[in-house]
Formats: C-alpha cells, structure tokens, sequence
C-alpha cells in the first residue's frame, strides 16, 4: 500500500542549528516551516527525502547531549481517502476524524499510536505533495 517514505520527522531543541546541520553537510534546501500545534516546523530537502524539524515547546524530554529524536515516520498512499478506509476495515484507528492539511499543504493522516504498537505514523496523499 505504501509506495516510499515521504520524510522522517526529527524532535529536535533549537530549530534554527537544526536547519543548518541538515543543510550545510548534506547540502539541504530550507523548503519551509512555521508554526503549528507540536511546536517550529522547518522542511529540509536532501536530494528525493525530505526531512521534517519539530521544536516542542516543551523541552524536556530531550536527553542530556541535545540530539534529534525520531518522531514519526510518513508514508506516501496513492488514494488516501481509499488507504483510510482499508485501514479502518481491518481494525486500526486514527489519531483524528479525517485526513487534513499541514503547514506544507500536504493532505496527511495519522494513525492513532494504539494501533500502531505506540510508533507514530502518517500517511499522505501522493497527489499533495
């Protein structure tokens, strides 16, 4: 059902040295950001993958030597409404109602983590991207 990973989404402490570590040694492109309800957004792009910055605005669970914390996990579906379905039929839930649309216009939904033995993951419609 899946066809790639579209991106990986990172916690990290400071997004603006977080952008620039994903950027200089890897020559990224800043694609975008902002803000939205898990905290600063920053979107890198490094050559076909995409990688997703996210500063909490709650820090503290981040360990002693700072890092980047693997968040979640995104999947690309051809039909997203039909991928939702197909899930649902076989008994996982979803973190929402329906699919929405993030800060980069992706048409996007999250599986709800008690389906997913507590990993996060998304699925987005290829056609948003």
């Amino acid at each position: 059902m899946f066809s790639k990973i579209q991106h990986a989404g990172y916690l990290v402490e400071d997004l603006e040295s977080a952008i620039a570590w994903y950027v200089k040694p890897f020559d990224g492109k800043h694609t975008g950001g902002g803000t939205a309800a898990a905290g600063r957004l920053g979107f890198i792009q490094i050559g076909d993958v995409e990688v997703e910055l996210i500063e909490p605005p709650d820090k503290s669970g981040f360990p002693a030597n700072g890092g980047h914390l693997l968040d979640h996990v995104g999947y690309v579906v051809d039909d997203l409404d039909k991928a939702v379905a197909e899930y649902k039929s076989k008994g996982y839930k979803f973190a929402t109602d329906g699919p929405f649309v993030n800060i980069m216009g992706y048409r996007l939904i999250f599986f709800d983590t008690d389906s997913t033995h507590g990993t996060r993951i998304h699925l987005t419609e290829a056609s948003s991207l």
